[in-house]
């Protein structure tokens, strides 16, 4: 008994979704939902991302006293599993510091952000932003 075509069309297509690797590109929320981080392919295969929104324009009692907006917070991170990324630098705009770092998704929706200097680290859960319900920000 030969399958039928439409079952054959299934197999492939839920045979190419299963390969593709888990991807942290999109926009993302802070904790707090203080800031939101757009993060996409940049050099040498890696990723980047910038803050394209804040809550507060210009917040209180944090390092860094330039425009937040456009600024790089996440960059040159390389592929070092699906799912996973290391190997390059956070900025903590709050300190001012960068970080060596490590991005991982947890799901489609929750991703780990992960940052060290010496033996101090920080560890955030970042949001998926809901391009339906939150439209995507225009590019600073």
């Amino acid at each position: 008994m030969k399958p039928a075509p439409m079952f054959l069309a299934l197999a492939c297509s839920a045979a190419s979704a299963a390969a593709t690797p888990p991807d942290a590109q999109g926009e993302w929320w802070t904790p707090g939902f203080n800031a939101r981080v757009r993060i996409g392919a940049c050099d040498n295969n890696a990723l980047c991302g910038r803050i394209v929104w804040l809550w507060d324009d210009k917040p209180q009692g944090i390092a860094d006293k330039t425009p937040l907006i456009g600024k790089l917070v996440i960059d040159q991170m390389k592929s070092a599993e699906p799912g996973q990324w290391s190997g390059g630098r956070l900025y903590n705009p709050e300190d001012g510091r960068d970080y060596k770092g490590s991005l991982q998704l947890r799901s489609d929706s929750t991703l780990v952000v992960s940052g060290c200097v010496l033996f101090v680290c920080q560890t955030q859960l970042w949001r998926r932003a809901d391009p339906v319900r939150c439209p995507p920000v225009t590019p600073p």
